[in-house]
């Protein structure tokens, strides 16, 4: 006898590969979108141009443009000034969006290589720290003018000042005080002046000696290293006679002094006193451009020993890929020749690193540093087969400690926090959750969220992996990973967690090579390739527009595409697989009757579904298309030709639309949508007869 029965699946869930799967869970789901009012999915996405009122896709047409290596918005006082920088062909620039033109900051700068990582954006401050491994570190201040970039640290130290030597007392090498200076003197003398005071001795044969040095010191507050001291400068005291005034003058040294690099503000002078090695603070000279200045300041008015050369070194990181900021510290590693060392500042000076700051992780299984993320009261040192901690502050000092081995990272890009919930990152085998803490009596764990995507890691290119991006949109309440499969040298697969139901999509079609968040929570990204500059090949019908930036939203459009100059692209290919359903007992036969789409009403988009049987995606049966209005009602007005202005806006309405499945015959029935007009898909519902029929017996 044969009994009818009904699978519903209601509301449907995210991806499941593997066996077995959750019956709400669906085997393939491209090109979605999650709606948390209606808990449906909707196919309202796509992506767009930058700039949306360009003809073309100015101003990313210039001829020195190519892929976009890295992009990154750098925002301060919450989003009231955004600087859009980023990377092509070389050429470091800022992109202003006011009157839509760039620009270029720095040339001659890596062109990273597939599976290489892009450039790193960390900010400190007033400032984004900018790395990569190869160029320099640099810091950006925001201002559009020669100073805007900086190198980040001191990467020599500075010259040593030179001193004049004051000879004897006669002749013209001394001024007194009512006379004019010229710089042909070595020295000034006010003579018998008993209000003076300068350097040297009061007592007649006296030997006199000094030495001076000279750090820089630059807008962010940092003092370079002091520099070597300069050649002593002796005379012996003597007394004269001038005017019928006997007395032993003391006198003010010319000392010239170098100037500092870009960035520099002002100069700090130390000096020892008379006949002793040890430096004092002279004085300080508030600007970068004079050479030389003259020293009166008598050894009682020096003030504070000067630092010693271990408080301030000279960069130690010249070829830093990663930095972070934590306790306003500025933690840097140690690039590819120093791979296991983490280095770090003094607080709120990002340029300054005293001799014994640094860390070495090289001592514990784990490898090389591949990422800095702070997280509550911690740095997460990530490393390739671990993951440390640095604990602790610069008053009381810093601490590591270990915090899990056998699991890490390669892609510091891929790093994702998310609101209320932790750190995300994206490992070999999955994408991680890191949550809780350390303090309070927290717990600080581990968890894989991506089981069920484990096919797609499994032909993941391990290769690439240092070149995956992830983000995290509030606006979209979405995070995005965009990784590399199958071999392909771009980041071919898109894999996104929807928040408001914790589930996991895919995207597909989507030319990212790099993700940044502006203000608004928009996701800006960068195409992985170019076809607009000047002097590039004509572009065949229906090929691709690309160049520049692109915005990844609600417009039902894959970018542009040629038809007799730029139009909207394609709506996106729309694709759901859902889980195999063997009804409770996979040995008995079904006979699938009906497929009920829980579904909102579009319109008149007319889609059709593909039946597929005893876990076999080839030979499926396509249905007839059905509409998205409801059935037994009269049609919803749709917008269409002539109807602007006459046209009622309806609201979209619940319903389920039948589909016959002409009595399939199987042990487990899934079933597939396949299109690019818009759905908004909620769940389903399987029809389905059991008549007490078996599968036959295995083959022998």
């Amino acid at each position: 006898m044969k009994t009818n029965k009904r699978l519903e699946v209601f509301p449907q869930q995210g991806i499941f590969i593997g066996i077995p799967a959750p019956e709400q869970s669906a085997n393939q789901m491209e090109n979605w979108r999650y709606d948390a009012k209606t808990k449906s999915w909707n196919t309202i996405l796509g992506y767009e141009k930058f700039f949306t009122n360009q003809s073309g896709l100015y101003p990313f047409n210039n001829a020195n443009f190519r892929a976009i290596d890295s992009v990154y918005c750098f925002q301060r006082h919450n989003g009231a000034q955004q600087w859009f920088l980023f990377e092509t062909n070389g050429r470091l620039n800022y992109l202003n969006p006011a009157n839509k033109t760039f620009v270029e900051l720095q040339d001659n700068r890596l062109v990273p290589s597939p599976g290489q990582p892009h450039t790193s954006y960390e900010p400190f401050g007033r400032y984004v720290i900018i790395t990569n491994g190869y160029d320099g570190p640099v810091k950006f201040r925001g201002l559009v003018r020669a100073e805007a970039l900086q190198e980040l640290g001191w990467r020599s130290q500075p010259g040593a000042p030179t001193v004049r030597n004051p000879g004897d007392y006669e002749g013209d090498n001394y001024l007194e005080s009512t006379d004019s200076f010229t710089s042909a003197q070595v020295g000034l003398t006010a003579m018998a002046d008993t209000n003076y005071r300068g350097l040297g001795s009061s007592t007649d044969g006296a030997q006199n000696r000094y030495s001076y040095k000279v750090s820089f010191v630059n807008e962010a507050g940092s003092e370079s290293p002091l520099s070597s001291a300069s050649t002593s400068v002796k005379w012996t005291s003597e007394e004269q006679t001038r005017g019928g005034i006997k007395f032993v003058p003391r006198i003010g040294l010319i000392v010239n002094i170098p100037t500092g690099p870009t960035g520099t503000t002002s100069r700090r002078l130390y000096r020892t006193t008379n006949s002793t090695d040890v430096f004092y603070f002279c004085q300080e000279i508030n600007n970068n451009s004079d050479t030389f200045i003259t020293d009166f300041v008598a050894d009682s008015q020096l003030g504070a020993e000067a630092p010693s050369i271990a408080d301030s070194i000279v960069f130690p990181a010249p070829g830093a890929r990663f930095s972070a900021s934590f306790k306003n510290c500025l933690f840097v590693d140690g690039g590819a020749m120093d791979p296991t060392r983490l280095f770090y500042s003094q607080p709120l000076q990002p340029d300054t690193y005293r001799q014994s700051s640094y860390f070495d992780v090289g001592s514990r299984t784990g490898g090389d540093i591949t990422g800095l993320v702070p997280y509550y009261n911690s740095l997460l040192v990530f490393r390739e087969n671990a993951i440390d901690l640095i604990r602790g502050d610069a008053l009381n000092g810093f601490e590591l400690v270990p915090f899990i081995q056998g699991v890490g990272t390669l892609s510091f890009h891929a790093m994702v926090p998310i609101p209320n919930l932790g750190l995300t990152f994206l490992s070999q085998d999955g994408i991680y959750l890191m949550k809780g803490g350390l303090d309070g009596g927290a717990d600080l764990t581990l968890e894989k969220i991506s089981a069920g995507l484990q096919d797609y890691f499994d032909r993941a290119s391990i290769d690439m992996l240092p070149s995956a991006v992830g983000v995290y949109s509030q606006k979209e309440r979405e995070a995005h990973w965009y990784l590399s499969i199958d071999g392909i040298p771009d980041l071919n697969l898109g894999i996104v967690f929807h928040i408001d139901n914790m589930q996991f999509t895919t995207r597909v079609g989507f030319p990212v090579k790099d993700l940044t968040i502006d203000k608004d929570g928009n996701i800006i990204a960068g195409y992985n390739g170019n076809n607009v500059y000047a002097g590039a090949p004509a572009k065949s019908a229906g090929e691709e527009w690309k160049g520049g930036l692109f915005v990844i939203s609600g417009a039902r459009q894959m970018g542009y595409v040629e038809d007799s100059g730029i139009s909207d692209g394609p709506a996106p290919p729309t694709k759901f697989r859902s889980a195999w359903h063997d009804m409770g007992y996979g040995p008995a036969k079904k006979h699938i009757k009906y497929v009920y789409l829980y579904v909102q009403t579009t319109g008149n988009f007319n889609i059709s579904l593909t039946a597929y049987k005893d876990r076999n995606w080839a030979g499926g049966i396509t249905t007839e298309g059905q509409v998205m209005q409801r059935a037994d009602q009269a049609d919803q007005n749709v917008y269409g030709i002539n109807k602007w202005g006459t046209a009622v806006w309806e609201d979209k309405l619940y319903t389920p639309i039948r589909y016959d499945i002409a009595n399939t015959a199987c042990t487990d029935f899934a079933f597939e949508i396949d299109t690019s007009s818009q759905i908004e898909f909620i769940g389903y519902a399987i029809e389905y007869e059991v008549d007490g029929t078996r599968i036959i017996q295995g083959k022998t």
